[in-house]
């Protein structure tokens, strides 16, 4: 029995030169964004805003309903995905500032031993990814990551591309990530069950992207850390005692006592972080001068993870009932009401409030402060997930989508594999993961109408792997990857985009799978 994730257009249209000019329009579209961001040099914002406009003029549209379609598709998905966005970035930034990263680092590190720091990592990345944007992690998690490598003496590649992996596979498929929300939204999906599925394809992709591939990849590709990142990263977010403490732990049962002073600085060559001891917890003196966090003690490691996991659970809470329908009266009020992403995470951040704010030393002013420095981070992606949304609009108006259907329908392509292609199309002409799921979403979403909660949120997933396909070098967040770890392009393309490409196959043979049991 055919699955209804495999059904595409319900009925057989004539083709028309019409619908071919539709077509050869998002080619044009694209291109236009592709060379006015890379060639041009101009802002995604900006460069969606003229494809948008190109896409409803040369359809036929109009310069008047061009202009209504983009200002509608803005304010629909910021009104939508906007506030957890911000939601997002505030959660995110309270644990940072609170130590709750480090907490994390030293406990499954301490747990995981040195040989498993690989598997270490990847749990790290993933679960500070959960609350946090891709670029937000990566600033986050690179200082600790140079900190592992020079205290374990491991090669930087090989706790670098474990964290990278679990983050971007938390980023691809696990809500409340922008570009997951966008299709939940675009194809009707329950989030809290795209959400319950979104973890079981992400725990396979992390695995295998994560400490197989780099197992594989490490000793094939050379890298050494600038010096300037190093001491950018290093003074920025030097990490705790506790932390100190377990890789230090980590690498003396790496080193078994064979090695010196005269080998660890051989290692630290090859990996391109300096051997220097990390300076000492601040005096008195140091804390009279303003240290931010002199006063401060870390979270507890069960805190910390309760407190990321708080809006997961709530929102897995009401998938559950939903599914289960085990709740009634008051009491599916009130489960119903916690597990809207907007209302979980905003349940979350009043409890890291407490818990990563005042319960570990922080003063009003402090927690203020914490939270002023979380909403200008996001900006930029605030505006670009915004002109997005004002894209797919002017995609979906002028009729591109319905060409597409039934393109996929003289195909005989399924829904979920159309999905997944349009999304990595994007993805390897735009650079930009969300941009990439954003637009796929508004092309593929009205072919999702009528489909049941499972197969909906299948779809869902299958917009956000193909939006993780083959990132390049129109991707800043390879150039951020090739910088920060040393590496040449061909590096590069050989590490990051391999591995990307790698998570998108993965990802996609996984939700495939479970497309035949749901």
């Amino acid at each position: 029995m055919a699955s209804q994730s495999a059904k595409t257009a319900p009925a057989a249209v004539a083709w028309t030169g019409h619908d071919t000019w539709l077509l050869a329009l998002v080619g044009i579209s694209i291109a236009v964004v592709v060379l006015l961001i890379s060639w041009a040099k101009l802002h995604a914002f900006l460069a969606l805003m003229v494809g948008a406009l190109t896409v409803s003029v040369l359809s036929g549209a109009g310069v008047e309903r061009a202009a209504d379609s983009f200002t509608t598709g803005l304010g629909n998905i910021m009104g939508k995905v906007g506030i957890l966005i911000v939601l997002g970035a505030v959660l995110g930034r309270l644990m940072a500032d609170s130590g709750g990263i480090d907490q994390i680092v030293a406990t499954l590190t301490r747990v995981a031993g040195p040989k498993r720091l690989p598997w270490a990592v990847t749990a790290i990345a993933c679960i500070v990814g959960l609350p946090m944007f891709f670029e937000v992690g990566f600033v986050m998690l690179v200082p600790l990551v140079l900190q592992i490598a020079r205290r374990a003496d491991y090669p930087v590649l090989r706790v670098g591309i474990p964290a990278m992996a679990g983050l971007a596979t938390v980023h691809a498929l696990v809500p409340p990530h922008p570009g997951v929300l966008v299709a939940v939204n675009a194809v009707h999906a329950d989030i809290g069950l795209t959400l319950v599925y979104g973890l079981i394809v992400a725990i396979p992709c992390a695995i295998v992207v994560g400490p197989l591939f780099t197992a594989y990849v490490w000793p094939r590709v050379s890298a050494r850390v600038p010096d300037s990142a190093l001491a950018a990263f290093t003074t920025a977010a030097p990490p705790s005692a506790a932390v100190t403490a377990a890789l230090d732990h980590a690498r003396s049962h790496v080193r078994a006592g064979a090695r010196g002073s005269a080998s660890a600085s051989a290692s630290a060559a090859s990996t391109g972080v300096a051997v220097t001891d990390r300076p000492e917890a601040p005096t008195d003196a140091a804390r009279e001068e303003g240290e931010p966090r002199s006063r401060r003690h870390m979270p507890r490691f069960s805190v910390t993870v309760g407190t990321i996991l708080l809006p997961i659970a709530l929102m897995m809470l009401k998938a559950s009932c939903d599914t289960f329908h085990w709740a009634h009266g008051a009491v599916l009020t009130a489960v119903e009401f916690l597990g809207t992403p907007m209302i979980s995470l905003l349940a979350a951040i009043l409890v890291a409030l407490f818990t990563f704010g005042w319960a570990v030393g922080s003063s009003r002013r402090e927690v203020q402060e914490t939270l002023s420095r979380s909403f200008p981070p996001v900006a930029g992606v605030l505006v670009i997930v915004g002109a997005g949304g004002g894209y797919s609009a002017a995609l979906q108006d002028s009729g591109i989508n319905a060409a597409i259907g039934q393109a996929a329908q003289h195909l005989h392509l399924p829904l979920l594999l159309l999905a997944w292609l349009v999304a990595a199309l994007m993805r390897t002409a735009t650079g930009s993961g969300t941009v990439a799921t954003v637009a796929a979403a508004g092309i593929v979403g009205p072919l999702a109408q009528g489909l049941d909660s499972p197969h909906a949120a299948l779809v869902a997933l299958a917009l956000g792997s193909g939006a993780a396909f083959l990132g390049h070098v129109n991707d800043a967040s390879f150039w951020m990857f090739k910088e920060y770890f040393g590496l040449s392009v061909g590096g590069t393309l050989r590490t990051w985009t391999v591995s990307h490409t790698l998570l998108s196959l993965t990802s996609l043979g996984v939700i495939l799978l479970l497309d035949t049991v749901v």
